[in-house]
């Protein structure tokens, strides 16, 4: 977990009840009780636990298993969430079109392997969104500086022994004015904003934010 903690402690879900807020509130998006937000990428449950504070339901996916599981079990006293496996490959299996108010998504994209995959998932993002619905997905940014500290980043993993170089986990990067392209041409209005805490020299993040169009 890309997120500074190696256990799952409180500190560890405070962290995740900041980021969560703040990334909401960056892309626009106003939580409701009454509405239904799809996280991509649940992971263990750092930023799910808050979303099921803010919304009505939740439906969280992940690749793993034993994500799921742990997620499942960090989350037992939230009966609000509804666990779903999915494949990779960009589908978004078992959940219907115009089902869900808001998609969110933080440091998943990322390490989707293949541009086609990406691209995959911003699809069904579109699908899935109800008229009025809300986009927030974090991907990588392309520019060449975040691109060398990537890299330098690797390395150093390397150094400490962690398998970064598996495609899965490197992932793959697309250009945000692609994605919003894609986006707009499946009737989501969209704008890739930078995130503005990270220093000038690390431009690593980007969320894409937008909404469904009648």
């Amino acid at each position: 977990m890309a997120t500074g903690h190696v256990q799952e402690t409180e500190e560890f879900f405070a962290q995740g009840v900041s980021e969560t807020d703040a990334f909401l509130r960056f892309c626009g998006i106003d939580p409701g009780s009454d509405g239904t937000v799809l996280e991509i990428g649940c992971g263990v449950g750092r930023m799910t636990r808050r979303l099921s504070e803010l919304f009505g339901s939740v439906v969280a996916v992940d690749v793993s298993e034993e994500m799921l599981c742990r997620c499942r079990n960090n989350l037992s006293a939230h009966s609000n969430v509804v666990y779903q496996l999915v494949d990779g490959d960009g589908t978004l299996k078992g959940i219907g079109d115009d089902e869900v108010d808001v998609v969110f998504s933080y440091i998943t994209f990322q390490h989707v392997p293949t541009r086609a995959a990406q691209l995959r998932y911003f699809e069904e993002c579109a699908r899935v969104l109800r008229v009025g619905g809300k986009l927030a997905v974090q991907i990588r940014s392309t520019a060449a500086t975040a691109v060398a500290l990537s890299w330098a980043g690797h390395l150093v993993h390397i150094l400490q022994g962690r398998r970064t170089m598996n495609r899965a986990w490197r992932g793959s990067r697309i250009r945000p004015s692609a994605v919003a392209e894609y986006l707009r041409a499946r009737g989501v209005t969209a704008t890739v904003r930078p995130w503005p805490f990270h220093a000038r020299w690390n431009p690593t993040q980007r969320w894409v934010a937008g909404t469904k169009q009648g």
